[in-house]
């Protein structure tokens, strides 16, 4: 009776398996072949998606610095985060093409910034310390700025959309892949 029991209990898993594998792997097969035909349109509903998740986060870290502020607790700024996030989120759902392009401008400014920081350390640092390998941490940031500036921000989100798509195709096969060989366990498994 424990074996039956054990044995209909791996093939329900198996089963529920199969169907979550084939299920990620065909929603993910479609959003990459989405993202690679159309990515310029993909990145507005992308970062509309994104929006409405800084919205509700925004709103939620708003509220909870609100309700839950104390003397001596940091609460100006996790409202202000809260605001932040919930500007950031409106600026996204509602005027995507343009916050889109503000994202990847300050994408570049940050690695310029994390450039000249790691340049400074290097200057800084004691010989023996790891200066080269700041120095060309250094490097690369400032080049992957300057790359961002030089390309335009329009077409490293096209890049951007094209490489995620592909990479979401992959995984889509991979977990259809997976359901198919689940799909033979769960054969075996009635078999015997």
């Amino acid at each position: 009776m424990t074996a039956t029991n054990d044995d209909r209990s791996a093939l329900d898993l198996l089963r529920s398996s199969r169907i979550t594998s084939y299920g990620f792997g065909l929603l993910s097969l479609i959003a990459g072949i989405v993202l690679v035909a159309w990515p310029d349109r993909s990145v507005v509903v992308v970062a509309r998606i994104i929006g409405i998740l800084f919205i509700v986060t925004g709103f939620g870290q708003a509220v909870e610095a609100l309700t839950t502020h104390r003397k001596g607790s940091y609460w100006g700024l996790l409202l202000l985060r809260g605001l932040i996030n919930l500007g950031i989120g409106i600026a996204l759902l509602f005027i995507p093409e343009k916050s889109t392009s503000v994202i990847v401008w300050l994408i570049a400014l940050d690695f310029l910034i994390t450039g000249v920081l790691a340049l400074l350390v290097t200057v800084m640092l004691p010989k023996g310390m790891g200066r080269g390998s700041f120095f060309i941490q250094g490097l690369i940031a400032i080049g992957l700025a300057i790359a961002i500036w030089a390309i335009g921000a329009d077409q490293v989100k096209d890049i951007a959309a094209v490489v995620i798509g592909i990479v979401l195709i992959a995984l889509g096969l991979l977990f259809m892949a997976a359901g198919f060989q689940l799909s033979k366990a769960a054969r075996e498994v009635e078999r015997a």
